[in-house]
């Protein structure tokens, strides 16, 4: 299968996820907005506080084996071996409860320890063991899905989730419930996702395997499963810890209120980085499986993730005072952490593209140095620049480790002969960052000011040939003909102007 196939099996699989991350971006913008309408920043703040613990308690939980399980699931899928599918995953959700049941059971004895250290109330330590199961059981069935590359349903599962939650959390929040309302009805979008995609699978990636054998291949698949899953589990831990400890040491120093600006300052972020990893989501099964291409297809993949994602991030840097005043005038402080976490976002789009690169080769020693990498710098500067900066350090150290991680994985990259066109990635930056501060100069109204600098920025790009007919016919390929076909034409009427 030549690059070109390949490069096709990846953006159809990843459109529907894209379609999912943006609405994932949209949806969680908006949810925090409301949120921030009904309650105040403090319980924002404990809530936000409440869901980062208990993420990364997940994350130790899950062992890496929701993403350590994709290359074999998604192997034996190709293949037509669907009973072996079916074994493999049987036996990673067994691993996966496991890891549940033991970190569940150890918050359960620190809580009283959480509660007199952070002043967080055991109702929301029971909250957060519920979302750290609902969190793992999701997200291993979701991963299941992209390994099928059968995405389809991905964004109907996500919007109807997410549109759960906001009832759930908005109704709990009206009747008092403050931060255990708000944190129950986050986890309900995890609980009802396990559902649905339960279903899902059932009823159509394994809907022909029977299920036999399985205590007979645990032992031999809990070896794989391990193996594959440990050496990406580590570098993940460590950059889920060194991305989100952030929160929890501004609720440390600063309490509950400047914790909730700095969170949904994140939060904005963490939404968009999800959209950029979209493409990295459905290459790893994808490359994983390939003998050829795998470094073409990665540059492509950076290529087209920096295009998709770094128009929309530049235009947003130089209005983020009005985005985080939508929230209130109490998150307005936050403008600052915001624009400054958004300078992490062409970094971290190379980062990824190499990481993805090289677990795709199972080389998992430069996986561990790239997480080590940014994951290490961000959780010392944490503790060396929220005493003296708060939140704005949290976003000074997140940003400096997410640059230094990209540094390292230059160096990787050349070691693993992957060439990296940084005139084509810097002009993909320097073009809407130049429109946006143009615009931001001329005080044009923000929403207006956004949407020009993307259009500009796209119109500008095809003039130079850094976005191709051949990316315009990627980005299209799961539109109607007659749709993409009037796109494809009209764009190449402005590389004739």
């Amino acid at each position: 299968m030549g690059p070109k196939f390949q490069k096709k099996v990846i953006g159809r699989g990843a459109a529907y996820i894209y379609i999912e991350t943006i609405a994932s971006l949209i949806s969680g913008y908006f949810f925090w907005l409301i949120m921030s309408k009904l309650t105040s920043s403090e319980v924002i703040g404990t809530s936000s506080t409440v869901v980062t613990f208990a993420t990364i308690v997940a994350v130790i939980a899950g062992l890496g084996i929701t993403t350590g399980m994709q290359p074999s699931i998604a192997k034996n899928l190709s293949e037509k071996k669907i009973e072996e599918a079916k074994i493999y995953f049987i036996s990673c959700l067994l691993l996966v409860c496991i890891g549940i049941f033991v970190c569940c059971i150890s918050v359960l004895i620190a809580g009283n320890w959480i509660a007199n250290s952070f002043g967080i109330e055991f109702g929301l330590i029971m909250m957060s063991i519920l979302l750290i199961a609902s969190y793992n059981i999701s997200t291993l069935f979701r991963s299941a899905v992209v390994s099928s590359l059968m995405t389809q349903s991905l964004p109907l599962v996500f919007i109807v989730s997410a549109g759960a939650k906001l009832v759930v959390s908005s109704l709990l929040l009206v009747l008092g419930l403050g931060s255990v309302g708000l944190v129950f009805g986050f986890t309900f979008n995890y609980i009802l996702s396990s559902i649905l995609l339960a279903v899902i699978i059932l009823k159509t990636i394994f809907k022909t395997a029977k299920i036999k054998n399985v205590l007979e291949n645990l032992k031999d698949n809990t070896k794989k499963i391990l193996l594959a899953s440990v050496v990406n589990w580590v570098p993940i831990l460590i950059m889920i810890v060194g991305s989100q400890l952030g929160t929890i040491v501004v609720f440390g120093t600063y309490g509950a209120s400047q914790a909730g600006v700095y969170f949904l300052a994140l939060t904005i972020v963490t939404g968009i980085t999800s959209v950029m990893s979209s493409l990295y989501t459905i290459a790893l099964p994808t490359l994983s499986g390939l003998h050829d291409y795998r470094k073409r297809i990665a540059w492509q993949t950076i290529r087209l993730s920096a295009i998709i994602i770094l128009p929309f991030t530049c235009s947003l840097i130089f209005f983020s005072n009005e985005i985080m005043n939508l929230f209130g005038q109490a998150y307005v402080n936050g403008s600052v952490s915001l624009q400054i976490l958004l300078i992490s976002m062409l970094p971290m789009c190379v980062t990824d593209g190499i990481y993805t690169l090289a677990y795709s080769y199972r080389n998992y020693r430069y996986v561990l140095i790239v997480g080590l990498a940014i994951s290490v710098p961000q959780t010392i500067l944490y503790f060396l620049f929220i005493p003296i900066y708060g939140e704005v350090g949290a976003a000074l150290a997140y940003t400096v480790g997410a640059t230094l991680g990209c540094v390292v994985s230059i160096v990787i990259s050349k070691k693993i002969g992957l060439l990296l066109f940084w005139k084509e990635l810097v002009a993909i930056f320097i073009l809407p960052t130049s429109i946006g501060y143009a615009l931001s100069i001329l005080h044009m109204n923000y929403i207006l000011a956004i949407i020009f600098t993307i259009v500009f920025s796209y119109i500008i790009l095809l003039k130079i040939r850094i976005v191709t007919r051949s990316d315009i016919h990627d980005f299209l390929d799961i539109l109607p003909d007659n749709i993409s076909n009037q796109i494809i034409s009209l764009a190449g009427k402005f590389k004739k102007c």
